[in-house]
């Protein structure tokens, strides 16, 4: 009987000193990163792939964890971010995803979207980070830990995508305002081009890792052209890779490729399959920056229609 009380109260003790060393661990743990504390009345639930969350009002230091897919459709509503993720690209050139370097200064970074710095996030106190589902679910919990964590579907649909965003913080206005500023450029093309917008034939592809690509129809560049109302060249609902021998398939009135490997234009124009293309005999092949052409943002959007602007014909 002595021994079972004297286990009892041994097994007591060693549970009262665990919670006591827990509690003191979380208090240093909180005091050390100083995160900040919303209040539910402060804040407003917003339903998303994983769950609900209270978000800020109106916060203060957004995170976004993809320059291309959250970080462009914040700055063109309104909400400029303390950091954002940024896709480092071959050449060792670091992509802004279609963003100028006049709108990420003074923007921090946080590594790539697919291996963020957790602890450069948790140095930068945010109160809100945006996430997005093909990189970041598995580190979900992680994240809601540091701050209110919103996990956004990933969509190549840019007018889709922005308005969710929008609507996420609560800047539906902003987003349509940015939107009937894009559709008033593409009335100006349109118009702009006259009768050649029936008669001009485009093709656009893409040059990575030493090979060539199709566009497929629901990349940013394909969505711009069917607004605009041009007639696009072997487009499909995926990318698909093809040989050289076959980029005859590919000639067109204007032909755009997408240097995504940073080649010189001399690495396409010399080669004799490519410049025997009808579009390279007229002039009309256009060696375009990657950088803004895999954009999906509205930034990245608007200078894609600043190229477009500059290299399709002008109805005389």
């Amino acid at each position: 009987m002595n021994r079972l009380i004297h286990i009892l109260i041994k097994s007591f003790i060693l549970m009262a000193l665990s919670f006591i060393l827990i509690t003191a661990c979380n208090n240093r743990v909180n005091q050390k990163l100083d995160l900040p504390l919303v209040s539910t009345s402060e804040c407003r639930f917003v339903q998303h792939k994983l769950g609900k969350t209270c978000i800020p009002i109106e916060p203060q230091r957004v995170i976004a964890l993809d320059s291309r897919y959250l970080a462009d459709p914040l700055i063109n509503i309104g909400v400029k971010p303390t950091a954002i993720a940024i896709y480092n690209e071959k050449a060792g050139k670091t992509s802004t995803s279609g963003l100028s370097l006049g709108e990420v200064e003074g923007i921090e970074n946080v590594g790539e979207p697919n291996s963020p710095s957790l602890e450069k996030i948790v140095m930068l106190k945010p109160d809100l980070i945006l996430g997005l589902d093909i990189f970041h679910e598995k580190i979900y919990k992680l994240l809601s830990a540091i701050a209110p964590t919103v996990i956004v579907n990933y969509d190549d649909y840019f007018k889709k995508s922005f308005l969710h965003i929008a609507q996420l913080l609560d800047r539906e206005k902003n987003a349509e305002e940015a939107l009937t500023q894009y559709q008033n450029r593409i009335k100006r093309l349109q118009s702009r081009l006259g009768e050649k917008l029936n008669k001009v034939n485009i093709a656009t592809i893409f040059y990575y890792h030493g090979t060539f690509s199709s566009m497929a129809d629901q990349s940013t560049c394909a969505q711009i052209f069917t607004d605009i109302g041009l007639r696009h060249k072997t487009t499909a609902s995926t990318s698909n890779i093809f040989s050289i021998e076959e980029i005859h398939k590919y000639d067109a009135d204007i032909l755009f490729i997408v240097n995504a490997d940073y080649k010189s234009s001399s690495f396409y124009l010399e080669n004799p399959l490519i410049s025997s293309l009808k579009a390279v005999q007229n002039g009309q092949v256009y060696i375009v920056d990657p950088d803004i052409w895999t954009g999906n943002g509205l930034s990245g959007v608007n200078k894609i229609l600043d190229d477009l602007f500059k290299y399709l014909p002008v109805d005389k």
